[in-house]
């Protein structure tokens, strides 16, 4: 408010945002209880963090408070939606977009394309909105969108929701255009989690308490592939999720307390400090292709803390197919963040809250490595494990100042230059934007292989299109995935032989390789692959640079050669403190 005063121009055409406040002080005082639930929506948090950066960052132009005043105009739809709670009389203009005018858990009005506000007039209890051209629209009008608001019950424990379908602020990260759901999308999205919380309620009560507590909305995302779901939370919009519509009732309720932990976790980080951040630092995160900073592996393994747990419980009521994938996902969310967890003690950025509340962490997650999983399950979380980490040190892991070194001495013949391993410039750095590269692709095979067998294998019989079905994936890793070391083997590299040292599948093919020795994991080709690929990719880089012919030379010759160079130095595996972000200047 304090900013916007100071840009009265940015409010025009709507009323000044001093006329929005006193409308919103008159609710609060009339009935300051359903006020506060308008505000406490989690899209008004998104809101008023965004407006406020582009208040700051305002330049008074024309063009710019063109922009703004519909941004800045969300006060008013507050105060209105506020008013008509409280059953106030009123007029006030509010903002349009897309066809729309909303007013937060009172409903939204559908519009002429081109009208850009509306007039909500509000007597005796009765709401309507009227746009430019006259056209008046109020509840009960086929124009008119009440709320979405979803309950599931089981064991005495309710969940009530509202799915955010029209509102802009609903994506966490700013505005959107609405996405209005059909009567079959509610009723599937109702269906679906009441299955959930009835599988929540029965098999982790506690949880499922917490999770009523905090979660308030959903905003809803289309469908993705499967066993890829999208969900997302932000600490500016507490107990708000923007998800994707989920596979099934066990997806949801394992996204559900995913993202309630980041609701917790961003809670808590409101009133400690948990991290002095170098801004200069990535970490691995083996839930993301990206390198993170501090911040985002500490929400990370918080989050995936509680996904261990549910798997933990989930695997011992879970029944036929079910059973296998729950041993699978909790051996491997088990293993991934007990690595991650390792990380953040060892980075030295944790402050003394954040060290007492990671040990903590780290002593639960450590226990249930005691835990037996059924062997199958089991080798296959630990080879998925150990495929995303060498994935994402081969992708985002550069150590260019040994490059010529590594190249130099791979072309002469000469032994491996072990002396790289300890020299300060050649220790590998992290790459600060790489983009999404479907490090979960072989997982994701693995899930559908365990879940529904004749699936699975008719997505082998379809495997010249199965990167159509499954995005990533290729006939060899359906190959590995199904345990034929040799066959995948061959794929990999007939899939080398046409790639080049800059092909977006040489990563994917390398690591997929060196998994194929899953009955020799110390041959050289595969230590070389699997725990320091970044010197076989930088060795490729250099080797073939200024050769214009397609093709990877000799790729288990070159492996081979860095896993004996490994072996003499006896080196220990690296990268617990994470890395130094690498210098644009510097690629």
């Amino acid at each position: 408010m304090d900013i916007a005063r100071t840009h009265p121009e940015a409010a025009s055409p709507l009323p000044s945002v001093d006329v929005a406040w006193q409308l919103l002080i008159r609710a609060h005082l009339v009935d300051p209880d359903a006020t506060e639930d308008v505000l406490a929506q989690p899209q008004v948090g998104v809101w008023a963090a965004h407006t406020l950066r582009r208040l700051v960052h305002h330049s008074a132009t024309a063009t710019d408070a063109g922009r703004l005043w519909k941004d800045l105009g969300y006060l008013h739809t507050l105060a209105a939606a506020a008013a008509v709670r409280a059953g106030l009389s009123f007029e006030l203009d509010v903002p349009a977009r897309y066809g729309l005018a909303v007013l937060p858990t009172v409903g939204a009005a559908s519009l002429p394309p081109r009208c850009h506000r509306a007039r909500v007039v509000a007597r005796d209890g009765a709401v309507t909105m009227t746009d430019d051209i006259g056209q008046r629209t109020s509840p009960g009008d086929r124009h008119w969108h009440h709320p979405i608001r979803l309950t599931a019950a089981a064991g005495g424990v309710t969940l009530r929701i509202e799915v955010v379908d029209r509102d802009v602020y609903r994506n966490l990260r700013g505005t959107a255009a609405p996405a209005p759901l059909d009567d079959d999308q509610v009723r599937r999205w109702e269906a679906l989690l009441r299955r959930a919380w009835y599988l929540l309620v029965r098999e982790q009560p506690a949880r499922a308490r917490s999770i009523a507590a905090t979660l308030r909305t959903i905003a809803p995302l289309p469908a993705g592939q499967r066993f890829r779901p999208l969900s997302a939370s932000g600490t500016e919009a507490f107990g708000g999720v923007l998800l994707s519509e989920p596979d099934d009732a066990v997806q949801l309720a394992a996204t559900l307390v995913h993202e309630s932990q980041h609701h917790k976790l961003g809670a808590l980080t409101h009133l400690l400090t948990l991290v002095r951040a170098d801004p200069n630092r990535r970490f691995y995160a083996p839930w993301r292709d990206d390198p993170r900073p501090i911040g985002g592996l500490l929400q990370g393994s918080y989050a995936f803390a509680g996904v261990t747990e549910f798997w933990r419980i989930r695997r011992l009521h879970a029944v036929a197919g079910d059973a296998d994938l729950a041993a699978f996902e909790f051996a491997l969310w088990r293993r991934q963040t007990r690595y991650a967890l390792r990380e953040l003690l060892e980075s030295s950025q944790l402050t003394d809250h954040g060290r007492r509340f990671v040990e903590m962490l780290h002593r639960t997650v450590c226990d249930s490595q005691k835990e037996p999983v059924s062997t199958g399950p089991r080798i296959l979380g630990d080879r998925m494990a150990i495929d995303h980490y060498a994935l994402w040190r081969a992708h985002n892991l550069r150590i260019g100042a040994a490059g010529p070194a590594l190249a130099a001495a791979w072309a002469s013949g000469d032994s491996f230059p072990t002396w790289i391993l300890d020299e300060p410039t050649a220790q590998p750095m992290a790459l600060p934007d790489s983009g999404p590269a479907w490090f979960d692709t072989r997982a994701v095979l693995v899930r559908h292989r365990l879940t529904d067998a004749a699936a699975f294998d008719q997505l082998c019989a379809e495997s010249d299109v199965i990167g159509t079905r499954v995005t990533g994936a290729t006939a060899a890793d359906l190959a590995l995935v199904s345990g034929d070391d040799a066959q995948a083997r061959t794929g990999y590299l007939r899939q080398l032989a046409g790639d080049s040292p800059g092909g977006k599948t040489l990563a994917h093919s390398c690591i997929g390789l060196g998994l194929t020795w899953s009955d020799d994991p110390t041959h050289p080709a595969a230590r070389a692959l699997l725990h320091r690929p970044e010197l076989v990719m930088e060795t490729l880089r250099h080797t073939t640079r200024g050769d214009t012919a397609p093709g990877v030379p000799d790729l288990v010759g070159l492996a081979a050669w860095v896993g004996d160079g490994l072996a003499r130095a006896q080196t220990s595996r690296s990268g617990w403190a994470g890395w130094p972000v690498q210098d644009r200047a510097s690629r």
